[in-house]
């Protein structure tokens, strides 16, 4: 479909996304071939649906198949509902819980989660994010992630949160601490923030 309707995933989609959602996601986001895309909107601007609108098209073109997504724990719910309800996409919320029983990142069934910043930066849940075993998110979604913080102390050291110190592990970034390295890192990133 997204041959002949390059905006095929709205056709589809319960939205009528406004012309700021529609650049925002046909003009700038899909023409880049490895999305590393910070989307900084007013609050209530439709950064979920913009994030959906993208999610449901690479979807479509089968450029990605496997989507975390990490928001604060406030608004997993949230994000599983909307994601449902406008876009027919299935994500599953996972939690602390569920890496006692096993690993949740590994199956059939991991393919599209939503999971908690804090759960996923826990040690239990990171470990079992970094196992061999766990085949490479295509694409991570960073909701809020002005509350992936640092800051610079007196002494001029910057001092990273585990949050933060998350963000770098998914990205890729190189010299991250030994304790937060991982196999792989995420082809796209998109990090939400008003």
């Amino acid at each position: 479909g997204h041959l002949f309707n390059p905006a095929f995933a709205a056709e589809i989609s319960q939205i009528d996304p406004l012309p700021h959602q529609r650049i925002a996601v046909y003009d700038q986001m899909l023409r880049q071939p490895r999305l590393r895309f910070l989307l900084a909107d007013d609050a209530g601007a439709g950064k979920t649906i913009m994030a959906g609108l993208y999610i449901r098209e690479m979807l479509s073109r089968r450029l990605l198949r496997r989507v975390l997504i990490v928001p604060p724990a406030g608004l997993v719910g949230n994000w599983q509902r909307e994601l449902t309800t406008l876009f027919s996409l299935t994500f599953q919320i996972i939690s602390g819980a569920d890496a006692r029983e096993g690993n949740p990142f590994v199956g059939e069934d991991s393919d599209r989660l939503i999971v908690s910043v804090d759960t996923l930066a826990g040690d239990k849940m990171f470990a079992r994010l970094r196992d061999a075993k766990v085949t490479p998110y295509d694409l991570v979604i960073f909701d809020e992630a002005h509350k992936l913080s640092a800051d610079r102390g007196a002494d001029m050291r910057v001092r990273k949160t585990d949050r933060y110190r998350l963000g770098e592990a998914l990205a890729g970034v190189l010299g991250v601490d030994q304790a937060w390295r991982m196999p792989w890192h995420a082809q796209h990133l998109l990090l939400l923030t008003a």
